[in-house]
């Protein structure tokens, strides 16, 4: 079975980030199962989280940031969620634009899901403006 992939707000494929002004990118992955397994990365960094080393694992649902610091700044990174099917049958992506204030935007919001055997992966290219 493949993945079935249903976008509330689709993947931009590029979202501009305006550091200047505080904005950076707030992650949150709802996760339909007993033990989710996923990891996001970067072409420039590599691996910066897996799904274990977020506090609380396995949870329904996990929250990060990224571009809030200063070293996390790349321009042109593409990150990349990877999905694994194989204890969790569905999945929530939502990549939100923040600032200090709070939401400035909602970027995407995907739902996917999937048999045990399934994998997913969504990515974006970074523009920091």
């Amino acid at each position: 079975m493949a993945v079935t992939r249903t976008p509330t707000i689709n993947n931009p494929r590029v979202v501009p980030v305006t550091i200047s002004t505080g904005q950076f990118l707030h992650f949150i992955i709802d996760a339909g199962g007993p033990i989710p397994i996923f990891s996001f990365a970067s072409d420039v960094k590599g691996i910066l989280y897996q799904a274990a080393d977020i506090p609380g694992h396995p949870k329904g649902q996990y929250e990060w940031d990224h571009l809030n610091n200063p070293s996390d700044v790349q321009q042109q990174e593409v990150l990349v969620l990877g999905l694994l099917f194989l204890t969790n049958t569905n999945y929530t992506y939502t990549v939100q634009l923040c600032n200090a204030a709070g939401v400035v935007s909602k970027v995407m919001q995907i739902d996917y899901t999937g048999a045990p055997t399934d994998t997913a992966n969504e990515s974006f290219t970074v523009g920091i403006v």
